[in-house]
């Protein structure tokens, strides 16, 4: 659920003082050298795990052909208060200085310093700017109610000529994992819960299936279950999302497999803090009758609760009913362009080379986007 607001622009300046020492990395090896201090920097503002699992992140098959763009804010001493990555959209081999950040929901792709993720957000806009960039899609979570225009004033002190838009987002962010399973499950619909343990039970009693934490599951085996899935991915994406796994800190591979040691389920994702994120599922096709996603689910919630985490985050959200029972977040999407005739093609040229799912497309085709002016002297 989205909406997205118009604002009457004024011209003021910022109160609070920006971050200083304000830099910025380009390429994958330079941004993970960082990686120690980013984990460190996360556990201090309160987002631990945000910056967490780099190697990770940048290996998604989605970021490959992108130049990931890593801008932080440093104190004298040289700890980083404040950091935000980026991708630039690459055509031909060249870099278009198109950035955009591949994190919809905000959770990681800003990491707030001691000044407000507003102002951040709008320091480093002026910083990407300032280094040659054309268009920046930023995503990032705020207190206020909605992203005041005053802020975005600030960068008129660029000197060019810019446009930007904004819109507020509410996703369902995360479903709450409470002492029991059934105080979990509580806040679904009573169907959903009914279904939720009938088929944990009815795969337990007819598969003789078993929840395993930590499947030793063949790469054969993983790719074979892939085949069987109803939404099985490419090869490709199946043999990185088994490889990858020795690049995570704390990974999630959990399965369920029957009597005969059959695969039936696989999860992957990873744990962050006292979080779980989950990424992808796999679920045998020919088994419809069991609805072995939704016993798997119930599986790794109960195993979850067990283990102490608080909060189930779905990577891209979930058509299951149990998203009923998540706690929906806000956050916001902020574009900031270079107003002159060449960066006039850029929406152009993202709905002719990007995919629909790219979330730059994804913000251009909104039919309520309203595009505001600051003025400048240069382009």
């Amino acid at each position: 659920m989205s909406s997205t607001t118009a604002f009457e622009l004024r011209s003021t300046t910022l109160t609070r003082a920006l971050p200083q020492g304000v830099s910025i990395e380009r390429g994958r090896e330079p941004i993970l050298k960082f990686q120690p201090a980013l984990s460190e920097l996360g556990s201090r503002v309160g987002q631990p795990g945000a910056m967490d699992d780099q190697k990770f992140f940048l290996s998604w098959l989605e970021n490959r052909g992108k130049t990931p763009w890593l801008v932080t804010s440093a104190e004298k001493g040289g700890r980083l208060n404040g950091a935000v990555l980026m991708y630039e959209h690459r055509f031909a081999g060249y870099g278009l200085r198109i950035l955009a950040a591949f994190d919809e929901t905000g959770r990681r792709a800003l990491v707030s310093p001691d000044v407000d993720s507003t102002d951040f957000a709008i320091e480093t806009c002026h910083k990407l700017l300032r280094s040659g960039a054309q268009c920046i899609l930023m995503t990032f979570r705020h207190d206020e109610p909605q992203l005041d225009p005053r802020r975005i004033a600030a960068l008129g002190s660029t000197g060019m000529k810019l446009r930007w838009a904004s819109r507020e987002k509410e996703l369902a962010g995360y479903l709450p994992l409470l002492g029991t399973l059934d105080e979990t499950l509580a806040p679904m619909g009573m169907k959903t819960r009914k279904h939720m343990r009938y088929y944990m039970r009815k795969a337990a009693n007819d598969l003789g299936a078993e929840f395993v934490a930590t499947p030793m599951i063949t790469l054969d085996e993983f790719l074979e279950l892939n085949r069987s899935s109803a939404y099985f991915a490419t090869e490709e994406v199946a043999r990185w999302r088994y490889n990858s796994f020795s690049t995570i800190k704390d990974p999630v591979l959990y399965g369920l497999r029957d009597r005969d040691g059959r695969w039936l389920s696989v999860i992957g994702g990873l744990h962050a803090g006292d979080y779980m994120e989950l990424y992808w599922q796999m679920n045998r096709e020919e088994l419809k009758q069991y609805s072995i996603g939704t016993a798997m689910r119930a599986f790794m919630i109960d195993h979850e609760i067990s283990r102490g985490t608080k909060r189930l985050y779905i990577e891209g959200g979930t058509s299951h009913t149990m998203s009923n029972a998540f706690v929906y977040e806000r956050c916001t999407d902020l574009v900031i362009m270079r107003d002159h005739a060449a960066s006039r093609a850029i929406p152009l040229m993202v709905k002719k080379f990007v995919p629909k799912e790219n979330p730059l497309y994804e913000f251009l085709e909104h039919p309520e986007l309203e595009w505001r002016s600051i003025g400048g002297r240069k382009g």
